[in-house]
């Protein structure tokens, strides 16, 4: 029963995003919103939702090792195991914004959230400090307009329809989003207690793997396209927000407890591959397949050491 609420909760989510990002994007147009403007706040928040979600609720039913170990095994996931993957399909070339803008922001909310993290509590004072960031860094780049070439090949048909039609969509994406957030972290702790799993490590593993599929579809299929920045970009801007925004309204709900074991190794390991990442595109100015089997290995490191625990 619970794999069933596990899987339809993920269905839910996916679609549900998508049609909130349908219904929203073509709402946004027919009001004279710059499809631009869109693509960065609604289409880069959608594909975020899922995570934030399943955190959200994780945090209103007290399992804090699911609504922190999603967002941490999502960032490295998106990491790791997306663009791993996508630059093995095909090297993925990085404009000098990437590491000149997206990155440094990136690495300081990063380090922001491990050094938050040190005394096993996120309040919401130091999450309104990640969140003011990011709202600081979504205000530059939407008033500069200084958007990455490409930004505005629309990764979510945005059709200027009626207007009763997308607001249809839009409602069912809510729905779909709240309802498949529930089943999800329902399914997801009823699996951990089945198994004698702990509810950390499922939050590290399945429900971030199922969390970031969005990002993993839309970076594919930028690669295929040879839309690379999008690549890029996609995952930059989802970790940003899954650490900034996700992370950043929830403890203002209600504090998170950290995890000890997250504190001593997941939080340090993703610091580190997003050092990594910065390294590669800046000394390459792309991501290469060497580079993208690197990460992949860094992956299997990660899962195994759930599993084992050598480190």
């Amino acid at each position: 029963m619970y794999i069933l609420y596990f899987l339809a909760g993920f269905v839910l989510l996916y679609y549900g995003a998508d049609f909130l990002v349908r219904g929203s994007s073509a709402i946004a147009v027919s009001f004279g919103v710059k499809k631009i403007v869109v693509g960065l706040t609604l289409v880069a928040l959608g594909t975020s939702m899922p995570e934030f979600v399943v955190s959200l609720f994780a945090a209103i039913e007290n399992i804090d090792g699911v609504s922190v170990g999603n967002i941490v095994g999502s960032n490295l996931a998106n990491i790791l195991l997306v663009l791993g993957l996508a630059s093995v399909v095909r090297p993925i070339a990085a404009k000098r914004r990437i590491f000149l803008l997206e990155l440094p922001v990136l690495l300081v909310i990063t380090i922001l959230f491990v050094l938050f993290c040190q005394n096993g509590l996120l309040n919401g004072f130091e999450g309104g400090i990640m969140l003011l960031v990011f709202i600081v860094y979504m205000v530059y780049i939407i008033a500069n307009r200084k958007v990455r070439e490409g930004a505005d090949i629309e990764l979510i048909p945005m059709e200027n329809g009626h207007l009763l039609k997308n607001s249809v969509l839009s409602v069912l994406g809510i729905i779909g989003l709240v309802i498949g957030g529930q089943l999800t972290v329902r399914g997801a702790t009823g699996l951990a207690r089945t198994f004698g799993i702990s509810e950390v490590v499922i939050g590290l593993t399945v429900v971030a793997i199922g969390t970031s599929l969005p990002e993993l579809f839309t970076s594919l299929v930028a690669i295929i396209k040879k839309e690379d920045e999008i690549s890029i970009g996609n995952i930059i801007g989802s970790n940003l927000f899954n650490t900034a925004f996700v992370l950043g309204i929830v403890p203002m709900i209600r504090p998170l407890m950290i995890d000890a074991g997250i504190i001593r190794f997941e939080n340090i390991l993703m610091l580190f591959v997003t050092v990594v990442l910065a390294v590669f595109l800046f000394i390459g100015r792309r991501l290469s397949r060497p580079e993208g089997i690197v990460l992949l290995l860094l992956y299997l490191f990660f899962i195994a050491n759930i599993l084992f625990k050598f480190v």
